[in-house]
């Protein structure tokens, strides 16, 4: 009995020794000096901030990032402003580097915060101290004149006004930069609303591009522009008929400090119709047999085509309510069926696209 209470009793302190060696051989990061961060910063403006990033940890750290946010308290939160983060490479124990950026401070009233730095702000890293990557630098907001940026839209244009549940269209439209200095690259959105004010919150997403950077105006002149297009924006099939727009949004997460952001958006009339309906082939021509519809998640889509009218074999396309592809195959004229996998995609409606040299058939597919 005495040898087996001294054998665990020597475990134990094996144990803990290998629990609290595991424990310190991790990376431990921290933000630390010189710091070149301002006293105060002008509303809209853009300054030049670093920090360094140390690991006082035991082991080696891969993600040495440094966030920068602008609170209007020294706790770090969710409602702090993001300004930019950099990085550095591979750090040994001991090691630091410097991460520096340039951010545009957002236009808020003028007052007191706080800078907040933050090593690993996306918590990539795990440390044996996660209780010390935060430092708070005390900052003066100012309010004046700031030189920032101002996108226009100009002349946005549908390709089709009235098209189908279901049904594409695409926007072709001008952008200027009114403001004097640059604006960066930016997104445009596209989105599916019952009125003409920008709703991210109601409005549906129909796609988003990313425009490039559009340099100032110079001297006396009205802006600097370019041109964007959308060619394909599809219109969920489950949308009710009636009458739409189409809002056209630049920056529609508000990334871009401008010095106007009330003219972001323009409004396009947009009629939606009935759902798309089978062409190409006559309904009694084509027997199109989809199997089963609604289908349960996991099965297959079983789709078989006969028509004495079709001579060769078609293409299946599912897409979803976006028109965006998810799946496909071959259809084969005849008995033979094929199968369309709907492992990987998750419930909801799809559009079954079965095309081929003059021929189209859509169907709706509800997988469960």
């Amino acid at each position: 009995m005495m040898k087996t209470l001294l054998l665990l009793a020597f475990w134990a302190v094996l144990s803990g020794l290998s629990v609290s060696a595991q424990g310190q051989n991790q990376p431990d990061l921290v933000v630390v000096g010189p710091f070149a961060t301002p006293a105060s910063a002008l509303a809209g403006g853009s300054v030049y901030m670093s920090a360094n990033i140390k690991n006082q940890g035991t082991n080696g750290s891969q993600f040495n990032c440094i966030g920068y946010y602008l609170s209007a308290d020294a706790t770090w939160d969710a409602t702090d402003t993001f300004l930019g983060t950099t990085c550095q490479s591979l750090l040994f124990p001991g090691q630091s580097g410097t991460c520096a950026v340039t951010a545009r401070f957002p236009l808020v009233p003028a007052g007191s915060y706080q800078l907040v730095l933050v090593a690993d702000p996306l918590n990539a890293e795990r440390e044996s101290d996660e209780t010390n990557n935060v430092v708070t630098i005390p900052l003066s907001i100012t309010t004046g004149t700031v030189a920032l940026p101002d996108l226009e839209l100009w002349r946005p244009s549908l390709s089709f006004g009235t098209l189908p549940a279901g049904g594409s269209t695409g926007v072709f439209s001008f952008i200027y930069n009114r403001g004097p200095v640059g604006a960066a690259a930016h997104e445009i959105g596209f989105y599916l609303s019952v009125d003409t004010v920008f709703s991210a919150a109601s409005d549906v997403l129909l796609g988003t591009i990313t425009n490039g950077s559009i340099a100032g105006a110079i001297g006396g002149s009205t802006g600097v522009g370019t041109v964007f297009s959308a060619p394909v924006l599809t219109v969920p099939a489950s949308t009710a008929p009636g009458n739409y727009y189409l809002v056209v949004m630049i920056d529609p997460r508000n990334m871009l400090v401008e010095s106007n952001e009330n003219n972001n958006s323009r409004a396009l009339a947009l009629r939606v119709t009935g759902s798309i309906t089978a062409t190409g082939l006559a309904a009694s021509d084509a027997s199109l047999e989809v199997q089963p519809n609604p289908v349960e998640r996991g099965a297959p889509i079983l789709v078989k085509l006969s028509s004495p009218n079709a001579t060769q074999p078609l293409t299946s396309i599912l897409t979803d309510a976006l028109g965006r592809p998810v799946a496909g195959t071959s259809v084969l004229v005849g008995t033979t069926w094929a199968r369309i996998e709907t492992t990987q995609l998750p419930a909801g409606l799809y559009l079954l696209h079965v095309a081929g040299t003059g021929q189209q058939m859509v169907r709706r597919i509800v997988v469960q």
